[in-house]
């Protein structure tokens, strides 16, 4: 059966729609709930913002009837019964949304590493499925959360529609069929700038309609950073390099240049994940090999873009939260998961200065003025003592750092008062870090 057969037979059989808690209602969960309302079988049902006003203002944009919207702050069991009755919930407070007895399954969407990890902790605590769309936490602390809610009993699991999703579902399609799986990859859609803040791009943003803040961490190459670490850590695949390499490529040289060097190509070994600048981008790819001399007839009849007996599997596009009902029906209604870590992870995202730090100078946020991320071997980042970019955020810098290094633990006072701190910590003893 379909998803979209599972959605009506779920709701015939129970009476109720999948009910969604969303975490998060900015320009990605906004548009989350609009998809949602175009589907049978799902609706979101509760919403938390700490922004005066924005829950309610999503479920507008969203086309949902005002007149069921209800705000509730304080008492989630309240909040159950005006669901039962076809009312929707916004809310200030997460905590009210994660208790709701009605709502089956958490969407945390709100980018922010320990906000993250409070909603996806508190939400397999109450035995709830969760769908993190926020790949900041998910790099900092992914493993704790797979393992926490397998203990539970709860899927646990990555969107589709983000890169380390979608590639995440190339990557299976290909092992399946047995393919060599060379390297797993995304498109970034601008030159990488780490000293990009929202200040240099505050006209960019407005253009846009964004948040100079969010473009920033885009241009910063700090997404691209904690997204390759989500997949690197879902599938084993480690970058090459500090960075990774990020060429500037189009479609059709793929299969030539994220190759090992040994078949004309950049990597130094397989198995490795990395990105590509240009026309690539909004796509993602993995570059297969394959020894049967049929396969490879096949390969080459077909046109699959290929190169030295190397191909690219490439999808020239992700939906982003438009995507993501199909991981959250996935979950759900098959326990299935899009993308998690359930291995040692083999990939760190590490914190550089994206400035001069000086002693008592504080960590701001991601898309900011003093950090940015990047993607570095798990056992580098240990030995060299790295701080993860995920439990940076308010710290104090103790020692001066020059611009474009590595933010170190001996040179910095990290915020132990974060949620996402002792779960990096749990995390680093379930790996024996």
């Amino acid at each position: 059966m379909s998803l979209k057969d599972l959605l009506l037979e779920r709701e015939k059989t129970t009476g109720a729609p999948v009910r969604v808690g969303l975490i998060g209602s900015g320009q990605m969960g906004t548009g989350l709930i609009s998809q949602i309302e175009k589907m049978v079988g799902m609706r979101v049902v509760a919403v938390a913002d700490v922004i005066p006003n924005r829950a309610q203002n999503a479920y507008k944009e969203a086309s949902v009837d005002p007149s069921i919207v209800v705000v509730e702050e304080h008492d989630s069991e309240k909040a159950g019964e005006l669901i039962r009755n076809g009312k929707r919930i916004a809310s200030h407070s997460a905590d009210v949304v994660l208790n709701i007895p009605e709502v089956d399954i958490v969407v945390e969407c709100t980018g922010v590493p320990e906000v993250g990890a409070n909603t996806c902790h508190k939400a397999i605590l109450a035995r709830k499925h969760v769908v993190n769309m926020n790949v900041e936490t998910d790099c900092t602390i992914g493993y704790y959360l797979a393992k926490m809610a397998k203990a539970a009993g709860v899927t646990y699991t990555l969107t589709a529609g983000d890169e380390p999703g979608t590639i995440r579902e190339l990557y299976d399609f290909a092992d399946t069929l047995g393919f060599e799986i060379v390297t797993i990859a995304k498109g970034k859609n601008n030159p990488l700038d780490t000293s990009a803040n929202p200040d240099t791009l505050a006209a960019r943003a407005k253009a846009q309609n964004a948040s100079a803040k969010m473009l920033a961490s885009f241009v910063d190459g700090t997404k691209t950073m904690v997204e390759m670490t989500a997949i690197a850590n879902s599938t084993g695949y480690a970058p090459d390099v500090r960075g990774a390499h990020g060429p500037t490529v189009t479609v059709k040289e793929l299969a030539k240049v994220f190759v090992p060097q040994s078949a004309g190509g950049v990597e130094s070994k397989k198995y490795v994940v990395d990105y590509a600048v240009g026309d690539i981008a909004p796509g993602v790819f993995v570059i297969i090999t394959t020894d049967q001399p049929k396969i490879i007839a096949d390969l080459n009849y077909l046109k699959v873009n290929g190169y030295n007996n190397h191909w690219a599997l490439y999808r020239p596009y992700h939906l982003c939260n438009l995507e993501t009902p199909i991981s959250i029906a996935r979950a759900f209604l098959r326990s299935d998961v899009t993308a998690n870590t359930m291995r040692v992870p083999v990939a760190e995202t590490i914190t550089m200065a994206k400035r001069d730090l000086k002693p008592g100078d504080k960590i701001d946020y991601l898309g900011g003025y003093t950090v940015y991320g990047t993607i570095e071997k798990v056992e580098v980042a240990h030995q060299e003592g790295c701080v993860p970019l995920g439990i940076s955020v308010g710290a104090t810098i103790t020692k001066e750092i020059k611009k474009g290094e590595a933010v170190h633990f001996d040179q910095v006072e990290l915020n132990e008062s974060q949620t996402v701190y002792h779960l990096r910590k749990l995390q680093d003893k379930l790996v024996g870090a």
